[in-house]
């Protein structure tokens, strides 16, 4: 049997001094056990019988990973659960591995594998960041070890504060539409959780149509209470975002006049900044600009609320990088 120990991951195994031997090893199956806290926790029962029966033939091309158990003589599986299970499937009494010296699991390694054979659904996925997060790494960090983009870490660890109705459509849809949907439900949770309830997964293109006719119905309006004490109200105030309503002591013509100079006119209600959402980078993190108020510490800020975060945040406006404008 000739191996095929031209994946990279492999190189690298061998290379490391962690690992016993720069050779794989023939290793007893009965010997293995499979890591309780792998990312992967399902497998594909098709591609398994099809992975089995290759190895009934050919046998296993691609050493398995594993490091050293607590228990005396046995292993742990570091990386390659589906070969290993397709190997016993396919009557393998051993398969050939490269044993790590290590005691302890590395996590990041794990996912890295699952993630570059496009292995994992996107609730492991999710599962992972959370856990990762719970143990006091940062996005940041997580994004750098990964080699994933930032805004990726950020739609994955909002599943945690996502409702369950949204929770339950990960399975079938991607990542994308269903950070779009939470962004919507956000703010209009009754008729995103009404309109989800006929629908079971979502593309990214049904999700951003579905996100941008419940903001439509609503209007974008503010509430009354949001507006600033003493400002003047007329037939429409409710509907207008605060950037277009008249300033205080100047009535409409005013006003109008006013801000009618050739850098800057009024908006008219039917192209009102409500009606857009505004994607910007900060800092090489992604958000939406709040365009209903203005910031607490003057015109050179703006608010933002960054992806995945709780609460939104004051940032200078140069720093701010527009990304993308959306009809609402």
């Amino acid at each position: 049997m000739t191996l095929d120990l031209s994946f990279k991951e492999l190189v690298d195994v061998a290379a490391n001094p962690g690992t016993a031997s720069g050779s794989p090893l023939l290793v007893a199956i009965d010997c293995i056990d499979e890591d309780p806290d792998q990312p992967r926790r399902t497998f594909s029962e098709q591609d398994l019988e099809e992975l089995s029966q290759s190895i009934a033939e050919h046998g296993v091309l691609q050493p398995i990973v594993l490091r050293r158990s607590g228990e005396d003589g046995r292993y742990v599986i570091a990386m390659g659960a589906r070969r290993y299970r397709a190997a016993k499937r396919a009557g393998l009494r051993e398969i050939p591995a490269f044993v790590q010296d290590v005691a302890l699991p590395d996590r990041y390694a794990q996912m890295i594998e699952n993630i570059q054979r496009d292995d994992l659904r996107a609730p492991e996925i999710a599962k992972f960041i959370a856990d990762r997060l719970d143990a006091g790494d940062t996005q940041a960090e997580i994004s750098r070890k990964l080699g994933k983009p930032k805004d990726w870490v950020s739609r994955y660890a909002s599943v945690q504060a996502m409702p369950d109705f949204l929770r339950a459509r990960l399975e079938g849809s991607s990542i994308r539409a269903l950070y779009e949907l939470y962004q919507a439900w956000r703010t209009h949770p009754d008729e995103i959780e009404r309109l989800c309830a006929t629908q079971d997964s979502f593309t990214d293109a049904q999700a951003r149509q579905l996100a941008r006719d419940v903001r439509a119905q609503a209007g974008g309006a503010i509430p009354r209470n949001d507006l600033p004490a003493g400002r003047p109200r007329s037939e429409n105030s409710d509907l207008l975002p605060e950037a277009v309503l008249p300033r205080n002591g100047l009535n409409d013509r005013e006003a109008a006049t006013e801000d009618q100079s050739p850098k800057t006119r009024v908006v008219s209600q039917s192209r009102s900044a409500a009606s857009l959402a505004i994607r910007v980078r900060y800092q090489n993190r992604l958000g939406q600009l709040v365009v209903d108020r203005l910031a607490a510490q003057g015109s050179r800020h703006a608010v933002v609320l960054v992806d995945g975060a709780d609460h939104e945040e004051e940032v200078p406006a140069s720093a701010l990088t527009i990304e993308e404008i959306l009809s609402r």
